[in-house]
């Protein structure tokens, strides 16, 4: 007992000890989580702006008279109306990369991660999808090659992600991925969905076909954000 007792006490000053050490630390690394919580705020709140933006570009293009809001009033009478009821929703999809994958019959082919998605003939006060990683918000993503099995064989670095034939992150693309959307809400173009099918880019070419003149003027516009 005699040589128990002198231990005891030397773990208990340790912890002692450790816990004094500790909270100092401790205190330390709480501005270090306020800096990363301010970043990440800073972070949505440019989100949002960039969102509020091409929401507000697409509206006035939709209000005005031109072949693209022509093209939409086929399928519904007041696309700008239906675009405006609608609601955004900003998500997070991990992990997010462009597969990438060595195809000797097709060609090497590339499949980009989802950009935005809605319901089909979803109609007014339907939600937009938007995926923070994806080409609505951003230049670049991480690329990785494919086995035939479908698991990853390796990184590959970084690879522009597109819209169409536009920059991601720019104000074309960011217009193209809305009015895309409008069209599946409204039924303008067939459904498509996130597969190597080519249905989603055949739609977006489909966009462009009658929107790409207006796509590209009123990218140029200051129109403020929309109400």
């Amino acid at each position: 007992m005699f040589f128990v007792c002198p231990k005891r006490n030397f773990f208990a000053a340790g912890a002692v000890a450790f816990l004094l050490m500790a909270l100092p630390a401790h205190v330390q690394a709480s501005p270090k989580r306020e800096d990363a919580k301010r970043l990440r705020l800073a972070f949505f709140d440019g989100r949002e702006e960039s969102l509020s933006k091409a929401k507000a570009q697409v509206f006035a293009l939709l209000q005005e008279e031109n072949a693209c809001s022509d093209w939409f009033r086929e399928s519904d009478s007041d696309p700008a109306g239906v675009f405006h009821s609608l609601h955004f929703q900003m998500e997070e999809v991990k992990p997010s990369y462009i597969q990438f994958v060595l195809d000797s019959r097709r060609g090497d082919m590339f499949k980009h991660p989802w950009v935005a998605q809605a319901w089909q003939l979803a109609g007014r006060n339907s939600t937009v999808k938007l995926n923070l990683d994806g080409a609505f918000f951003n230049n670049a993503s991480p690329i990785v090659e494919l086995r035939p099995s479908g698991s990853i064989a390796r990184y590959l670095g970084f690879h522009m992600l597109t819209v169409g034939p536009f920059k991601g992150g720019t104000s074309e693309a960011q217009i193209t991925t809305l009015l895309h959307e409008l069209g599946h809400i409204t039924d303008r173009i067939p459904p498509d969905d996130d597969s190597w099918n080519g249905k989603s880019s055949r739609n977006t070419e489909q966009i462009l076909l009658h929107c790409k003149g207006e796509i590209h003027e009123y990218a140029k516009r200051d129109v403020g954000e929309r109400e």
